[in-house]
């Protein structure tokens, strides 16, 4: 497996992952043939010619019923078949094809849906086109900018975080379908600060997924540790089962967390924390500056302070994957990853470290449970969801696709069908499934606390160049700035951090908070 196969967003799916399109046919329409019993007329009433007299003219006006008979009534019988027979039996008054652009999952987990669809809609046809992810949101824009001509998408997938990029092609979720779905009442809160705007949704999830804590079990059991509940204890632990060997290289690193190239997920990490410490991007005020000055700090430390990491390791992901890393942040997408990389790995997951809600309590008392302290239960969204084109004929079409791919029974259909090629399927976006997921201790901490689950624009992995890549780069560098240069006053990497975060919100109109 090459290195672009370990940090996709998803794992490979044993499946061909060149961009294909998947077409098929409509089902017939099971439309009877009228049948027109032919009329004979008796010889009789035609005039006979008599061959040795001139022939008589013949009263056309006589003959006018029958004529009439003969044209209108094969005109009626196209009426009926054209129009008439397929309405009563279901078929669309046109044939449509939707343009569906997806991403990670294979046409092969979709299709049983799809034939699904298509049987219940004769003359519509799904033609599902997998992306590869390079390069996928410009095509994307590129692709919808091009309204009106052939090929363009009628409705894709794109990551939560993309929304000011993509406002301008989406069309609002109809109230219909979000009262169909129960997108307002059984959907997680996240959509609602992610994917709505006013009072209108902008598109729909399939799945949902958070950032987690992965934990090598032989190591913690090894050092009859437990898991962390707080970055208090997250340190401490990371320091207990750093092993080094005798030059003071570490062999075994406590927790992939203290530099930005090689930690997988390091902006996700850093908005989770300023999340949970409630900073305000936007505000710039001397609070603010604080507390991203604490943060920032307080991610570097992992490499300055406790050197439980550092550059010369390989990245997060492979050091977990060989069994050399105690602790790893990453999304429920890495569990398949991690299998395919080392199928003898034992590892679990758990929730991510949170921060007392009362100040002054011993954190190693809060940490233990002995002090029984409040912990935050913030929650680090990243998923992606379905969109609909603005500009695409289809719509209508486009959110019945929806709506049927949203019902429960079409979601446990599509989870079924993708973990019969690995550990479990794209987590279910509704609450009233949340159960299901719980019951799988790989999965249930990618669903647990997603009430409070929320993000801003520094999700990883999205491939998007553009706002996430830029925002990612501008924390990436304060970092490293910070590594390069111990001892600097850390306020002082903050103007230039403050600059290029404000330059991207002017770019984009950003105005939601990543606290909320």
């Amino acid at each position: 497996m090459n290195l672009d196969d370990i940090k996709s967003p998803l794992p490979p799916r044993r499946s061909n992952w060149d961009t294909k399109e998947t077409t098929t046919a409509p089902l017939a329409a099971a439309n009877p043939t009228p049948v027109v019993e032919n009329t004979t007329v008796s010889s009789n009433a035609l005039p006979l010619t008599d061959n040795n007299q001139a022939k008589k003219k013949i009263n056309f006006a006589k003959y006018l019923p029958i004529l009439g008979i003969v044209i209108v009534v094969p005109l009626i019988i196209l009426v009926v078949s054209k129009l008439l027979l397929p309405a009563i039996g279901g078929k669309a008054s046109k044939e449509v094809t939707l343009i569906y652009w997806g991403m990670w999952e294979d046409s092969a987990v979709l299709r049983s849906i799809f034939d699904e669809f298509e049987a219940n809609n004769p003359g519509v046809t799904i033609n599902y086109v997998q992306n590869q992810s390079t390069n996928y949101r410009t095509r994307l824009s590129g692709r919808l900018a091009k309204s009106g001509e052939e090929d363009v998408p009628d409705l894709f997938r794109i990551h939560s975080s993309w929304m000011p990029m993509f406002k301008q092609y989406l069309a609002q979720v109809p109230n219909t379908t979000v009262t169909q779905i129960q997108l307002e009442t059984d959907y997680y809160e996240a959509y609602k600060k992610d994917l709505k705007q006013g009072n209108s949704f902008y598109g729909v999830p399939l799945m949902y997924d958070q950032l987690a804590l992965f934990y090598n079990k032989d190591i913690f059991e090894s050092a009859q540790k437990s898991p962390p509940r707080t970055w208090w204890g997250l340190r401490e632990t990371a320091k207990e089962l750093t092993v080094r060997d005798e030059a003071g290289r570490i062999k075994v690193a406590g927790v992939g967390m203290g530099t930005v190239e090689n930690v997988d997920h390091y902006s996700d990490i850093l908005g989770l924390m300023m999340k949970q410490n409630n900073v305000d991007l936007y505000a710039g005020d001397a609070a603010n500056k604080t507390k991203l000055e604490a943060i920032l700090t307080f991610y570097s430390l992992f490499k300055t302070q406790d050197k439980v990491w550092d550059e010369s390791l390989a990245q997060s992901t492979v050091q977990f994957a060989n069994g050399k890393l105690a602790m790893y942040f990453g999304p429920s997408w890495r569990v398949f990853n991690l299998n395919d990389m080392n199928s003898s790995l034992r590892f679990e997951v758990t929730g991510v470290p949170q921060l007392p809600t009362v100040d002054g309590l011993p954190e190693s008392k809060v940490e233990s449970g002995e002090i029984d302290g409040q912990l935050t239960n913030d929650q680090w969204s990243t998923y992606w969801f379905e969109g609909v084109n603005n500009k695409s004929a289809n719509q209508d079409m486009a959110w019945k696709l929806l709506a049927f791919m949203s019902e429960k029974e079409n979601l446990e259909k599509f989870y079924t069908a993708a973990s019969q090629i690995r550990a479990f399927g794209e987590i279910y976006p509704r609450k009233s499934m949340a159960e299901s997921v719980t019951a799988n201790a790989k999965a249930k901490y990618f669903v647990l606390g997603a009430d409070n689950g929320g993000s801003w624009y520094l999700s990883s992995r999205t491939f998007d160049e553009g706002l996430n890549d830029d925002m990612s780069k501008y924390f990436g560098d304060a970092i490293n700035s910070l590594l390069n240069n111990t001892g600097q006053d850390v306020g002082v990497l903050i103007t230039p951090l403050q600059n290029g975060i404000n330059q991207q919100v002017t770019k984009y109109k950003l105005t939601r908070k990543l606290s909320e």
